[in-house]
């Protein structure tokens, strides 16, 4: 009896102090008491008073018996994905054990929830519970699965506000944190040989960005205000009924930088590259197959469409010729049908928010129904290099803004056509000047260069002129 009376004493006087101990406490401290000693049973009471609601998102693989797509399971995938991310931003604040992982920064770490600890959020003035379930052993199928619990009354607001708005955040961290990516598609081979997946995936780090894109600075405004003003209207998209896509024709000589601007795009935006080979495809449903294992925010390109096409044009003659003598027609590639199906087609639709971006050298080859607007919205013309695209090569190579020599150059670029890869050649550095005067040899052996070209293009008009026939007077 003593004992007790004692321990309640200890215990008043306890309660007459946590004022005054509360008031020089870490600001933190009843949050961490909260979590360490009550939280568990405060979560126990809530099912008395309203039953909880569980909802599991999985990710695992498809069983060598399940019918599914891989492409479906890659979606189920994403979902995890993404609220993990969510998760890992938002909610680890709470949490009190973390996985630590390496990321590609040095000396960094990525905390992400370890498995079996449990943290809240709270949308509009209502709690869940987050937990990442550990895997269960012995079962080979059985992946990780993060598990939402809350109160039965809110279900509504949870599974039609709270969990898009968890996918769209987490989709946001995902891309704005990620690495971007390079993909190409496999070959036949590679894909039928026991792969199930039709992408070859490798890291993309391309320098290229629109401060160093030698183009005159209006052009590369109207193109980053075209990339601004469709990543940023996807309702608008949607209101309109067309899917969140846009088309770029990029058409110029080769060496005017049409891959440096795939590039600068990509990186502008935090894109993914889906660099597609028409050539190794056997017919449409090998490209039906890369559609729907793209992802969204990505770039799709294909290169030298105009290629592609006559390597089409002569497959068809040779297969004509062959099912004459054999008896027999081999099958057909990719048609325009395909790809125009891709393009805007009911495919076109899958993924969401894609950009697709064709090259050409001569865009005069292409089939107007294949670059018409609403396909290849726009048409930019990676063109000959003016003084202005020059200074910003300038400014790259060789760290200079302006120079005497400017002036001569630029009066030579208003008569000469040089690609900026001629241009960027002629500056590139073949070792380290250590003065100005270094800097004037790289100058002056683009001055010859502009010169030499100059000559070249006044004998080639001169020529002509002298081929054109004399009109006979009367």
């Amino acid at each position: 009896m003593k004992q007790w009376v004692s321990d309640g004493i200890r215990s008043a006087g306890f309660l007459l102090w946590a004022p005054l101990l509360a008031s020089y406490a870490p600001r933190g401290l009843p949050n961490m008491y909260f979590n360490l000693h009550l939280r568990r049973y405060a979560r126990r009471l809530v099912p008395l008073l309203d039953p909880f609601v569980t909802i599991d998102i999985v990710s695992k693989k498809p069983s060598s018996s399940s019918f599914a797509k891989p492409s479906e399971y890659d979606k189920c995938s994403d979902a995890y994905q993404e609220v993990k991310a969510y998760l890992t931003k938002r909610c680890s604040r709470d949490a009190l054990a973390f996985r630590a992982d390496a990321t590609g920064q040095r000396c960094s770490f990525l905390l992400s929830l370890r498995q079996g600890q449990e943290v809240t959020d709270h949308f509009q003035g209502v709690t869940m519970w987050w937990l990442l379930v550990p895997r269960k052993r012995g079962v080979s199928e059985e992946k990780s699965r993060l598990r939402l619990m809350f109160p039965q009354r809110h279900r509504a607001l949870i599974v039609d506000e709270y969990l898009p708005h968890v996918r769209r955040q987490g989709r946001e961290d995902m891309f704005g944190n990620r690495r971007q990516s390079l993909y190409t598609n496999k070959n036949k081979r590679e894909y039928y040989g026991g792969d199930d997946k039709v992408w070859s995936k490798m890291d993309f780090e391309h320098p290229s960005t629109f401060d160093t894109l030698a183009m005159h600075p209006n052009k590369k405004r109207r193109i980053m205000e075209d990339l601004d003003s469709f990543r940023g209207n996807k309702d608008y998209y949607c209101r309109i009924g067309k899917p969140w896509k846009r088309g770029y024709l990029l058409y110029g000589p080769p060496g005017t930088g049409k891959s440096t601007m795939i590039a600068a795009m990509a990186n502008y935006l935090n894109y993914d590259i889906y660099d597609i080979e028409l050539t190794s495809l056997s017919n449409n449903s090998e490209l039906r197959d890369l559609v729907t294992n793209m992802t969204s925010k990505s770039i799709i390109v294909i290169e030298d469409i105009d290629c592609c096409f006559d390597d089409f044009n002569s497959q068809r003659t040779e297969n004509k010729s062959q099912s004459i003598s054999s008896g027999y027609e081999k099958k057909e590639r990719v048609t325009m049908s395909g790809l125009l199906n891709f393009i805007d087609g009911v495919w076109s639709t899958l993924s969401g928010e894609r950009i697709i971006v064709l090259t050409t050298n001569f865009p005069e080859k292409l089939d107007p129904a294949l670059i018409r607007r609403g396909r290849m919205d726009m048409h930019i013309e990676m063109s000959y290099c003016c003084f202005e695209a020059f200074k910003m090569l300038a400014r790259n190579y060789l760290g200079i803004g302006a120079h005497p020599l400017f002036q001569r150059v630029e009066e030579l670029l208003q008569v000469v056509e040089i690609t900026p890869a001629d241009v960027a050649e002629c500056l590139l550095k073949d070792e380290v000047p250590g003065s100005d005067r270094g800097v004037e040899a790289f100058l002056g052996r683009l001055i010859e260069e502009l010169e030499k070209k100059a000559q070249e293009q006044k004998g080639k008009v001169g020529n002509i002129a002298a081929a054109k026939p004399k009109r006979q007077r009367r």
